[in-house]
């Protein structure tokens, strides 16, 4: 996700802030300090100082600090290599870093099904490099 703070529709929490409350933010939340409560988005970005503690809600999440408790997201979680992901998460798709930790229960969204899995067959072409 790109730095878009600076567009209508977004917040930004920054270092060393604490906040407590319900947040519906229609754009993009971006949390290097501490978020206490429920937050719907849709994007979230946890910083690497960043901490969520509550009912989350996005389309996309992108985690280099801390979740706790219920994490939704519809389209697409990423847990960063110093993300730690703890509580309730439902996702549409999921990307973990080395690293990274999800400690809780971990399902499919319902909103989002997954596609199966499809396997298809590969074509290889060897090339003699020989003239």
């Amino acid at each position: 996700m790109n730095d878009r703070t600076t567009e209508a529709g977004c917040i930004v929490v920054g270092e060393g802030v604490t906040v407590t409350g319900e947040f519906s933010v229609p754009g993009r939340a971006v949390i290097n300090g501490s978020i206490a409560g429920d937050l719907q988005a849709d994007e979230l970005l946890v910083g690497a100082t960043g901490k969520v503690v509550g009912s989350v809600k996005v389309r996309r999440a992108d985690i280099h600090g801390e979740t706790h408790e219920k994490l939704l997201a519809s389209e697409l979680l990423v847990i960063r290599s110093t993300g730690r992901v703890n509580g309730n998460v439902s996702f549409g798709g999921i990307e973990i870093e080395r690293g990274g930790s999800m400690h809780g229960t971990l399902s499919p969204s319902k909103s989002e099904p997954l596609s199966p899995l499809v396997m298809k067959p590969v074509e290889a072409i060897l090339i003699d490099g020989s003239a």
